[in-house]
């Protein structure tokens, strides 16, 4: 996946990264694919859906039990045979913070879909994650989630022509003896610029160049002080931009 790592802090750093942010092309913003049939992800292009997760407290309270899910389960179907590549799904809350990553890379295989505008030959990809009490409290204490899926292959088409992408994934929460439906209410593509030609060398990018040997190595002599000590822990984040997603889906009222 495609993350930013926390390196640590320090007023030389922070001036860098902030040199190279302003003459570095901006990333794109995510592309809402919610009424479209089909999409075309590139290499590391993620599809994001948000989840409406809060049906499933609902059923548990109905019977006492715990409103947080221990598994959860998805099927994602497209056009056969499904693109040929792997493909890795995480769920996550919807700022990110929190993430859970499924087990194993994906691969779509062939299967049979029945529906009311098509039935016939789909390829599918599905999945499930068993969470812990406190991960799922974690992931699931608000009203929804995301569920991403990465392509890690090469460029892929996904999606049935007859339904919009929303409806090829089907999503279940489960857990004391209750399995309850996740609607899908978003969907969305996280479409990363792809490496482009690097510009002629003009004096931003001379002065952006030089700022980053000062920097690494300031960042050299910072690593040999801290050599005794052992590696710094660093936090991993999904790379995207959520400035554009809907709010989320709120509980209907009791």
């Amino acid at each position: 996946m495609r993350t930013l790592r926390n390196w640590g802090s320090g007023g030389r750093a922070c001036g860098v990264i902030a040199l190279l942010a302003a003459s570095l092309p901006l990333a794109a913003s995510p592309i809402n694919v919610t009424n479209q049939t089909t999409a075309s992800l590139n290499t590391d292009d993620a599809l994001f859906f948000t989840l409406a997760t809060y049906g499933f407290a609902i059923d548990a309270a109905a019977f006492g039990r715990s409103p947080y899910p221990a598994a959860v389960s998805f099927s994602f179907v497209s056009s056969a045979p499904g693109p040929g590549g792997l493909f890795d799904a995480v769920l996550e809350t919807p700022g990110g913070s929190v993430v859970a990553a499924f087990p194993d890379l994906l691969r779509f295989v062939p299967a049979q879909y029945q529906g009311a505008y098509y039935s016939g030959p789909v390829g599918e990809i599905e999945a499930s994650l068993m969470l812990s009490p406190a991960l799922s409290q974690q992931l699931f204490s608000g009203a929804s989630a995301v569920l991403v899926l990465q392509n890690l292959g090469p460029t892929a088409g996904v999606g049935l022509s007859s339904y919009t992408i929303p409806h090829d994934l089907t999503v279940s929460l489960s857990g004391g003896g209750l399995s309850t439906g996740a609607t899908v209410v978003e969907a969305t593509l996280d479409d990363p610029p792809a490496p482009g030609v690097v510009p002629e060398p003009g004096a931003g990018w001379l002065l952006t160049g030089g700022a980053a040997l000062c920097w690494a190595a300031a960042a050299a002599m910072k690593r040999a002080r801290l050599r005794g000590a052992g590696r710094q822990a660093c936090s991993v984040t999904i790379h995207r931009d959520v400035s554009s997603r809907a709010p989320e889906p709120s509980p209907p009222s009791q």
